[in-house]
């Protein structure tokens, strides 16, 4: 069975262990998402407090030639404890193999369950066929996050710590994050712990736009900012090397789609206002946050090189790489990514 990438909290809020799948499958391009998914699992599964002996991981390297280990660790009860989390990282060939096994010699009541932590499948990955055709299993697909989505995850997490956020410091937080939930809850992290630790029976602290800048600097969102004036510039050799910067640090390229994506559909909004008579300063309004002033003179060239209609193409080469991404191993994602980014370049210098 399966459900969709924005069901899938409500789904573990609900998990209960008596009525558990047998086997859970976490898949996608969001790695970040992926590893928070299978954490909120265990903890939904065995409890927050749970023995360390109902809980066993296995690389995918272990089950090699051993297609019945999964199995054979899944039927081994702890000592202490009622229930058991059998958590694989990796979706290879070998997983593939455990898991048909697994699910074929399962009896009718299954006391542990097995949660598979693997990176982008596509639809007709055996791994990922299994668990959506098996009505023992789940499948939870994790996607790179919508601007509304990030919006939400940043507001979660701040209320847990006992912090509001003003507008402006959301949209410069929102503009400066990646779309890999990994990546946000570590920035997050850095943001709460410049504000410091609040006490629950305190009044809500407030998050300032003032915060985020002394807390994250422009580190995050400058490497985007380099590659999307880059690309947008046509300047390739300055691309390449922010995006494998942006790669060295474990963005995703859906990521760094999505940023150049919303970039571009601004430029497009504001290109747009212009050829309909609005100012340039006016139609820059657009762009959120507001412009820093190091940057505005670069957008503003590529006010002069792009037109509406070449920024609607980029547009449609961008969401035509997402979509591949979506369905492709990371590699080949950054290879998509890679293309697109340097179709959008060559066009920019025409």
């Amino acid at each position: 069975m399966k459900v969709k990438a924005h069901e899938v909290e409500g789904w573990i809020a609900k998990l209960k262990a008596k009525s558990a799948p047998a086997l859970v499958l976490v898949y996608g391009p969001d790695n970040g998402g992926v590893h928070e998914t299978v954490k909120s699992l265990r903890h939904a599964f065995l409890g927050k407090d749970y023995d360390p002996l109902q809980y066993v991981q296995l690389d995918e390297s272990a089950l090699t030639g051993q297609a019945g280990l999964l199995a054979d660790e899944a039927a081994a009860m702890p000592m202490f404890g009622d229930t058991k989390l059998v958590h694989v990282t990796g979706g290879n060939a070998a997983v593939g193999a455990a898991v048909s096994y697994y699910l074929k010699a399962l009896d009718a009541d299954a006391p542990s369950l097995v949660v598979i932590e693997a990176d982008n499948l596509r639809p007709a990955a055996a791994l990922r066929k299994a668990a959506e055709a098996d009505k023992r299993a789940m499948a939870l697909p994790c996607y790179a996050l919508e601007a509304r989505d990030i919006g939400r995850l940043i507001r979660q997490v701040l209320e847990q710590e006992n912090y509001r956020i003003e507008a402006q410091a959301m949209d410069l937080l929102t503009a400066r994050l990646a779309t890999d939930r990994g990546i946000i809850k570590r920035e997050l992290e850095r943001l709460v712990l410049y504000k410091g630790v609040r006490d629950k029976a305190e009044a809500a602290g407030m998050v300032t736009g003032d915060d985020v800048e002394a807390a994250l600097g422009d580190r995050t969102q400058g490497d985007y900012d380099r590659l999307i004036d880059s690309v947008a510039l046509g300047r390739l050799d300055e691309a390449d090397r922010a995006l494998a910067r942006l790669e060295a640090a474990g963005t995703s390229a859906a990521g760094a789609l999505a940023v150049a994506r919303m970039h571009f559909q601004t430029l497009h909004l504001a290109l747009g206002q212009m050829e309909t008579g609005t100012a340039q300063n006016r139609a820059l309004s657009a762009f959120r946050p507001p412009l820093h002033f190091r940057r505005k003179p670069l957008v503003e060239r590529q006010i002069e090189i792009w037109s509406s209609a070449k920024c609607a193409r980029a547009l449609e080469i961008l969401n035509a790489a997402e979509t591949a991404c979506r369905g492709a191993a990371a590699g080949l994602a950054q290879a998509q990514a890679g293309n697109a980014f340097l179709r959008i370049a060559r066009a920019a210098q025409r």
